[in-house]
């Protein structure tokens, strides 16, 4: 009987926990079908193809909901189709629980933390305090004085979204993400000026290029220091510091006139640029190579380290895909070492992510891909707008979603046959539980499957500790360095990512959950009022 019983039940989406997900009826699952399962088993002929949601002249106009509704019903509808038309065998990945529970997401904390990360995130949210910030800081330091703007940083957004301040006190965060199954990616926060203000004098200047070896020095402790410690680690490193963003905009003008999608696909990337640029550009080439060649072999001898090459804006981006591949075509022959970054909110992103696994099949390396979607959305557009050039970025957030979904699947589907790797770095609860869902279509192990999920410290916490607490490869990027350094990094990414910090509402919600739960477990007086009549009653005459 028990056996009929559960043969009748309906197959439980393990993967989704216990969300009530909607069964929806034909017709509305077409972009995200095509999106996220275009080679899992039967899934791409049960819909049909469909062109991304800008390209559809009959696509309206959705909010940020409805567009979550709909990718969240036509994932469901896809992947209960595929596994009626197609049995599975049973799946090694565990069902998760815990994405909306706000007792599991903030297990680590103290309520003293918790109420700082929801002064922190309600403080983020006002857009005109986060785009004015830099001034403000500059404001406030000649009224009170330096030292006493940088303790204040030093004990509030510092505290919440970095690591420390060196490699020696970035202990306790690790020991503590540890704790709860997650990795750190250590992430030296030093970043040249990339504007476009005429650099020629700068190139030549020496001292700039003292500086990018200065810059060397804490990857290469990072890389010992991720050595260290148990288990796979991460180490992510920002060409820019490495390297002249005068040379790298020569560089990859040359790249994108010969293709924006290939260009960089050189079989001897120094001889074709010899021809390009001139004798002093050549050599701070070889100079940025020669530093990231440092980094790529100390992490190679470690066996345990992993680099991530940082994707940055798109007139510099061909330059730092040539030499990711580069060094992933010397180093990643048995093992992937070097992961490039593909940012899914360029128009191109999936034509190169499609090109570079075909090269990688070629050229008998293993590509390693940080998947994500973006930084520098304002940034792309204006700079578009002022030099008169198409924008590189998609038209519309659903475009977006769209595109980052079909690069998870089309990288993953490689992860599974070609034992490449790759990193889903993403705050989106819906993409991370889409990726969780394929892993399980796909039969994937969640710890050594190569399919790793990275998110950053101080944020979407109920995303990473849920993962870690299941057994996925899960990661918090853990920016350090000097206060002045850091926080001059993390109002770039703050005004890079105000649509971001300004959409952790439902974070913010699930502090405040949290916080009253533990504010009522530890009150007798709400303890009194919360009991059931007659337990109060009871109480009230004893």
């Amino acid at each position: 009987m028990a056996m009929q019983a559960a043969a009748r039940a309906p197959k439980q989406l393990g993967c989704f926990g216990t969300r009530p997900w909607p069964r929806p009826s034909g017709g509305v699952s077409a972009v995200y079908t095509a999106a996220l399962l275009p080679q899992v088993g039967s899934a791409s002929l049960l819909f049909p193809v469909s062109p991304s949601p800008s390209e559809s002249a009959k696509t309206q106009p959705r909010t940020s909901e409805q567009v979550r509704l709909l990718q969240d019903m036509c994932l469901v509808t896809v992947l209960t189709h595929a596994s009626v038309a197609q049995p599975q065998p049973a799946s090694a990945c565990v069902k998760l629980q815990g994405f909306d529970d706000p007792q599991v997401a903030f297990s680590a904390k103290s309520t003293g933390q918790l109420l700082q990360s929801l002064a922190v995130f309600r403080t983020c949210s006002v857009e005109p305090l986060v785009q004015n910030a830099d001034v403000l800081l500059a404001a406030a330091k000649k009224v009170v004085g330096p030292a006493v703007v940088t303790s204040v940083v030093r004990h509030t957004f510092f505290k919440h979204f970095c690591g420390g301040e060196c490699e020696h006190t970035l202990k306790p965060t690790a020991d503590m993400l540890r704790q709860h199954g997650i990795r750190p990616i250590l992430n030296y926060a030093a970043e040249d000026d990339v504007s476009d203000a005429p650099t020629a004098v700068e190139c030549a200047d020496a001292a700039a290029e003292r500086a990018s070896n200065g810059n060397l020095r804490p990857f290469l402790k990072s890389v010992e220091d991720a050595g260290h410690r148990q288990g796979k680690g991460f180490v992510q490193a920002k060409v820019t510091c490495l390297g002249n963003c005068d040379m790298m905009k020569q560089v990859s003008a040359h790249f994108t006139s010969v293709s924006r999608i290939t260009g960089h696909h050189v079989d001897d990337l120094r001889a074709c640029l010899a021809a390009v640029l001139s004798p002093h550009h050549l050599q701070l080439f070889d100079n940025m190579v020669h530093r990231m060649e440092s980094i790529a072999e100390a992490a190679a001898s470690k066996g345990n380290v992993r680099l991530l090459i940082d994707a940055e804006h798109s007139y510099m981006q061909p330059a730092i895909d040539a030499v990711a591949i580069h060094l992933q075509a010397k180093y990643n022959k048995q093992t992937p070492v070097v992961f490039n970054t593909y940012q899914c909110y360029l128009k191109d992103s999936h034509q190169r992510l499609a090109a570079d696994i075909q090269l990688a099949k070629q050229k008998g390396f293993l590509l390693a891909a940080k998947v994500v979607r973006g930084a520098y959305m304002h940034l792309e557009r204006d700079r578009a707008a002022e030099m008169g050039y198409p924008s590189p970025i998609q038209d519309s957030l659903e475009d977006t979603h769209f595109n980052y979904n079909r690069c998870i699947g089309k990288m993953m589907r490689s992860c599974k046959d070609d034992k490449f790797e790759m990193m889903v770095a993403s705050h989106n609860q819906a993409s991370v539980e889409a990726a969780v869902a394929l892993m399980h279509d796909l039969d994937m192990h969640p710890t050594n499957s190569g399919v790793h999920f990275g998110q950053l410290l101080g944020m979407a916490d109920h995303l990473t500790y849920t993962l870690g607490g299941n057994g996925y490869q899960a990661y918090k990027a853990v920016p350090y360095g000097p206060v002045e350094e850091t926080i001059a990094y993390l109002l770039r990414r703050a005004k890079e990512n105000s649509d971001m910090l300004g959409g952790v509402g439902k974070e913010t919600a699930m502090l405040r959950t949290e916080l009253w739960r533990r504010m009522k477990r530890n009150n007798p007086i709400t303890q009194f009022f919360s009991k059931q009549p007659a337990e109060a009653m009871l109480a009230g005459t004893a």
